[in-house]
C-alpha cells in the first residue's frame, strides 16, 4: 500500500476572504471613533524592521483603543467562519492603524509571538485584517498578500476581513487618496500546522455542502466525525 503524500507547500491555506466579519454599521461606529482618535507614530511597533519600511498610524493603547478592540474581539469569538478556518486558540488584542496619502507598509512578514513576555503571549500563525472604510473613499492602499500559491491584491468593503498566513510576505500599498482604516489582530491556532489546517477547512467546507445539498444524515455525520477526529488528532 502507498501512503498518500502530505499536502504540498501550494496546497497549503490560502487567503480567505470573510465578508462582513464586522456588520456595515459596527465598522462605520468604528472608523467614525477612530476619527477622533489620538494617533501614535507606527514605527513604534516595527521591531527589527528599518524605518522606512513603515509609514503609518495606530491608535494609542487608551480607553479608546480598549473599547474599540472590545467590541472586535467579541464579535470575531462568536463568528463561525473564524471557528471553522482559524480554530482559534487565543487572540491578540486588536490594533487599529490608519494610512494618510502619503503612507504604506512595504512587504514584511510580523512577529512570531505577540505580547512576548506577558502572562498572554499569542503566537501569530494567522493574521487578521478588518477594512473599516470603504475602498470608494481612498486610492490606494490595497493589501498584498505573497503566499506559495501566489500573490492576491485586495481592497475590501467596511467590514469584510482577510485572513491569511502571518508567515507569508505582506504590504499595504501606498495611499494616493483619503484615508485608509483597519482593524489587525493575530489568532494562535489550535492547528499550527497550516497544511493540517487546509484539510480541516477543507472538511467543513464538504460537511456545509453535505447539509446544503439535503444528503442522509448517515454521511453529514461521518463528514462531521471525521473532522473531529483530526481536530483531536492535530490540537495543541
Amino acid at each position: 500500500m502507498v501512503n498518500p503524500a502530505p499536502p504540498s507547500a501550494a496546497e497549503e491555506m490560502k487567503m480567505i476572504v470573510i465578508p462582513d466579519l464586522l456588520s456595515p454599521s459596527q465598522a462605520g461606529m468604528i472608523a467614525a471613533t477612530l476619527e477622533n482618535g489620538q494617533f501614535c507614530d507606527g514605527n513604534a511597533t516595527a521591531g527589527n524592521a528599518g524605518v522606512e519600511l513603515k509609514r503609518n498610524l495606530e491608535l494609542a493603547p487608551d480607553a479608546t483603543r480598549k473599547q474599540l478592540g472590545e467590541q472586535v474581539l467579541q464579535t470575531v469569538r462568536a463568528h463561525g467562519e473564524i471557528a471553522s478556518t482559524a480554530f482559534p486558540a487565543n487572540f491578540s488584542f486588536p490594533m487599529f492603524s490608519r494610512y494618510d496619502e502619503g503612507m504604506y507598509y512595504d512587504f514584511h512578514t510580523d512577529a512570531a509571538i505577540m505580547n512576548m513576555g506577558t502572562q498572554n503571549p499569542v503566537r501569530t500563525d494567522l493574521s487578521c485584517t478588518i477594512f473599516l472604510k470603504d475602498p470608494e473613499s481612498y486610492d490606494g492602499g490595497e493589501l498584498i498578500v505573497e503566499s506559495s500559491g501566489g500573490r492576491r491584491q485586495i481592497k475590501l468593503p467596511a467590514g469584510h476581513a482577510a485572513l491569511y498566513s502571518t508567515s507569508d510576505l505582506h504590504r499595504v500599498e501606498t495611499v494616493t487618496r483619503g484615508v485608509r482604516l483597519a482593524a489587525v489582530f493575530w489568532i494562535q491556532s489550535h492547528v499550527r500546522d497550516p497544511a493540517q489546517r487546509t484539510i480541516l477547512i477543507q472538511l467543513n467546507q464538504l460537511c456545509r455542502h453535505l447539509h446544503e445539498r439535503g444528503l442522509p444524515k448517515a454521511e453529514r455525520d461521518l463528514a462531521s466525525r471525521t473532522v473531529h477526529d483530526l481536530l483531536r488528532m492535530w490540537a495543541a
